[in-house]
């Protein structure tokens, strides 16, 4: 490593110009992970918080499989169905409504079956509801009632910051559901403690993720930003390497005297993939630490999430990309014979 870090402060703009690539690649791709889990948060927590248990999901199926979960609908015999064959069947409603508040505020309603609970929720007595943190935001803080067409719903508790379809979502029981959403059907999937329990036709049933993924928006806007993300992590890839070969290519002639002098393979690829650590080091370091910086001053303003796989994860992928890169570059320069490249360099 002596050679390594004698060419760094030799070299100083070479250092400052990768590490400054690096560290924009790395704010690129820590920011556009942390981006894309706060819109999943915005578009897919509650889901999340009802499948946050152990059970199983059925919904309505065509020849496609299941339903789209804005589609999705059940007629009452198909519901009569499902709990007659498990008594412990909760049915559970998804649909969007308007609140009365001058605005029209847009809320998402989520309605657990009295007597039961789903995941993490559970649902409040009929004619009263649970608001999530964004409810407040929308309709001011504190409000204690919400009125919906001709209903007037009282607030009598918060589920955090829960969020449907990207707008913010009030809890309630599936009776106070049916006045909101006419329209949803007897419900909009039901809950089962057995995958085996349900086997009628015309229905499926979905495991928690499956759940999630039944949300047409949430597959688009997620596969659309995990392609951006690989494709990030590729040019990083490509880029981190390309630098690394001009490098090294620069540093033929001292290799080669290492060589020359006696220095091995293994020593030469150790010092060079040592460099590479330290210049990746410095720019992944700073990147995924500005994109960090930005979630948590931003985190009110855009849906951002700070969290480990936000940071951590593009930290560890960056690091091991570029050292393959780096690596794969290094093999012109310690594979060069040292008679051969000191006298072509002469």
């Amino acid at each position: 490593m002596y050679f390594a870090l004698r060419d760094l402060r030799t070299a100083q703009g070479r250092f400052a110009l990768i590490a400054g690539v690096v560290l924009l690649l790395s704010v690129l791709v820590a920011g556009l992970l942390g981006l894309t889990a706060g819109l999943a948060h915005q578009s897919v927590s509650a889901l999340r918080a009802l499948g946050s248990g152990d059970s199983s999901f059925v919904l309505p199926a065509d020849e496609n499989g299941a339903v789209d979960l804005d589609r999705a609908a059940f007629t009452e015999g198909q519901l009569n169905d499902v709990t007659a064959a498990d008594p412990s069947a909760v049915p559970v409603g998804v649909a969007r409504i308007r609140v009365d508040d001058g605005s029209e505020t847009g809320v998402s309603a989520v309605a657990v079956g009295l007597g039961g609970s789903v995941g993490s929720l559970t649902p409040p007595p009929p004619g009263e509801v649970l608001a999530s943190t964004g409810v407040g935001d929308e309709v001011g803080a504190g409000a204690t009632e919400l009125r919906v067409d001709s209903s007037a719903l009282r607030v009598t508790g918060g589920v955090g910051d829960l969020w449907h379809s990207h707008t913010p979502v009030v809890v309630t029981d599936l009776a106070t559901w049916h006045e909101l959403a006419p329209r949803g059907g007897a419900a909009t999937t039901v809950a089962v403690s057995s995958a085996e329990s349900v086997s009628h036709a015309g229905l499926t049933v979905v495991d928690p993720d499956g759940l999630v993924s039944s949300l047409p928006s949430h597959r688009a806007e997620n596969t659309s930003l995990n392609t951006m993300t690989f494709m990030l992590l590729a040019v990083t890839a490509l880029v981190v390497g390309a630098f690394f070969a001009v490098w090294g290519m620069q540093r033929r002639r001292d290799v080669a005297v290492i060589k020359a002098l006696g220095g091995s393979t293994t020593a030469v690829v150790r010092d060079a993939v040592g460099q590479a650590a330290i210049v990746l080091a410095v720019g992944i370091g700073g990147g995924v630490g500005i994109a960090a910086l930005f979630g948590v001053v931003a985190r009110g303003a855009v849906p951002y999430v700070v969290s480990p796989a936000t940071t951590v994860l593009p930290a560890v992928l960056l690091a091991v990309l570029g050292l393959a890169g780096a690596a794969v570059s290094l093999r012109p320069v310690v594979a060069a014979d040292p008679a051969t490249a000191l006298g072509s360099l002469r």
